[in-house]
């Protein structure tokens, strides 16, 4: 079983923002097409792991990037379940 964080944006623009200063802040982010089961505004989010979900949320906030909503996704082979846990 996998899991991990999925942070949603308002527009592309935002999400490539966000991904540099995460990278910036030595996150392991990156870039991946928002997931068919999580309804968006963009069509890319960022994947993190939710160790750094604090940090993450903590720049965005710093740099006054808005999310849509952070998700924790939960992995077992080819099923994948997301859950909202802050919504932007």
């Amino acid at each position: 079983m996998q899991t991990y964080g999925v942070a949603l944006f308002y527009s592309t623009r935002e999400a490539m923002k966000a991904e540099e200063l995460a990278k910036e802040a030595q996150l392991a982010v990156r870039i991946i097409p928002t997931p068919e089961k999580i309804h968006a505004s963009c069509g890319f989010s960022l994947k993190y792991p939710l160790v750094e979900e604090d940090v993450l949320s903590s720049l965005l906030t710093d740099a006054k990037i808005a999310s849509e909503g952070f998700y924790h996704a939960t992995q077992e082979g080819l099923k994948t379940e997301y859950r909202l846990v802050q919504k932007g």
